[in-house]
């Protein structure tokens, strides 16, 4: 797959757009990654992203958190216990940031290795159980909305999982509610949760 002509550029951009925590977060992450194995290849697909025969890793910056998900994490053995985020999706493991201190250069750059590894030896992104269970709350809300309710039905497996997860991993009632309601104004406009990120 061809990588974006101005994939590097694009991430300095996206980068030096966070405020100075965040930034220093993701800046020590990609020059980790980078670091890690040469076979590896920046891109830009939905943000930073790294492949070698495949989908390695990639990062993210939030308000108060960055995020580096490892594609294929299920694959990975995790001998230290970092990943802390996504632990329960089919494939992604994440390890989420909140200061540039906690990344152990030589423990990432070993994961990273491993990552690569995995993909190497042929992991195989192949979903066992393709059923979504919709929360309550969201299935009522869009059941309110025909025009949302039908958009979101016809979903595929995987985005429909990620409005699944934007719910389910709000930590207070008021933040639910609120995604609930931003996820039920998407589908009545027709769009997935990160689209923006994947223009």
């Amino acid at each position: 797959m061809a990588v974006k002509p101005n994939a590097s550029q694009e991430i300095d951009q996206y980068i030096e757009s966070l405020d100075p925590t965040m930034k220093a977060i993701c800046k020590k992450l990609r020059s980790v990654i980078l670091k890690a194995d040469p076979s590896l290849q920046e891109d830009w697909k939905w943000g930073p992203h790294y492949s070698s025969n495949g989908m390695v890793c990639g990062f993210s910056g939030f308000k108060n958190h960055a995020k580096l998900t490892f594609f294929n994490g299920a694959g990975m053995k995790d001998a230290k216990g970092l990943f802390n985020h996504c632990v329960d999706n089919e494939f992604s493991r994440s390890i989420k940031y909140t200061n540039a201190d906690e990344i152990d250069e030589k423990l990432l750059s070993a994961y990273v290795k491993e990552s690569v590894a995995v993909n190497k030896q042929g992991f195989k992104r192949e979903v066992k159980n393709k059923n979504v269970e919709v929360p309550h709350d969201l299935q009522q809300a869009l059941n309110k909305n025909k025009t949302a309710a039908k958009y979101f039905n016809d979903l595929t497996y995987g985005y429909k999982k990620e409005y699944v997860e934007h719910v389910t991993e709000a930590k207070r009632a008021e933040t639910r509610n609120e995604r609930i309601k931003k996820i039920v104004a998407l589908c009545e406009s027709g769009r997935r949760l990160n689209d923006k990120y994947k223009a």
